[in-house]
């Protein structure tokens, strides 16, 4: 591998960083970790967010290079406008929680060749069940890879101009997103550690700023986009 590769692969490592610093990323992120006042959780949200990131950049990107795909600019614009769409309403869903002191699950159990279902009440604060702990996981790793489907678009045009082969292309895909990974994991540490600390009605009053931040960022992007 020649210092120009090395250089360019490096030079990936630290724009997928410095990609996870993008606003609609950290405002995304912001309402995940609003939902929660565990830290390790929140870090692992943003761990799992920069995973289906680089899962969307990788199969993108694969297809871009291997068939020579090239995404228009209206495909481009029309997943920007999706992601603006996705941030409005993660504000609302936050918005509508924080306003929902109760939730009411009807849950299904299985045991002893016996199948029952049964009522599960619990505040929003109760957030220790594995089945809540799971849906939060699944929100972020879609929410990662409707990010990472918006920005494939301006990567894979800079893969496919700097990188010699289909191999070194993937490899610099990886890499940006093991940066874009890390990048995450800080950021939803750092934006989760507030949540963590603060007592409770002080906590209800962030996630409501949070919701409004979000709802108002994502109609402003969605509008940039399609204006």
């Amino acid at each position: 591998m020649d210092h120009v590769l090395l250089t360019s692969l490096l030079l990936g490592l630290a724009l997928g960083v410095a990609h996870a610093l993008d606003p609609d990323h950290l405002v995304a992120v912001g309402t995940l970790a609003a939902e929660s006042k565990n830290l390790r959780r929140s870090a692992q949200l943003g761990v799992i967010w920069g995973v289906g990131h680089t899962c969307a950049l990788g199969l993108i990107g694969g297809l871009v290079l291997s068939v020579k795909w090239t995404i228009s600019e209206q495909l481009a614009a029309g997943l920007e406008a999706v992601v603006g769409v996705m941030i409005l309403a993660l504000g609302v869903h936050l918005l509508w929680r924080c306003w929902q002191p109760w939730t009411v699950h009807v849950h299904e159990h299985h045991h002893d060749g016996v199948t029952h279902s049964h009522v599960h009440l619990h505040g929003h604060d109760q957030n220790a069940h594995r089945h809540h702990i799971l849906g939060s996981q699944v929100k972020a790793l879609t929410v990662g890879f409707i990010h990472g489907m918006a920005g494939s678009a301006a990567l894979s045009l800079a893969v496919m101009t700097t990188m010699p082969s289909l191999v070194m292309g993937i490899s610099y895909i990886a890499i940006f997103g093991l940066g874009s990974i890390g990048g995450m994991l800080l950021m939803s540490t750092v934006i989760g550690l507030p949540f963590v600390c603060v007592p409770g009605t002080w906590h209800h009053n962030m996630k409501v700023s949070a919701a409004l931040l979000a709802i108002g960022f994502g109609g402003y992007f969605t509008w940039s986009v399609l204006g």
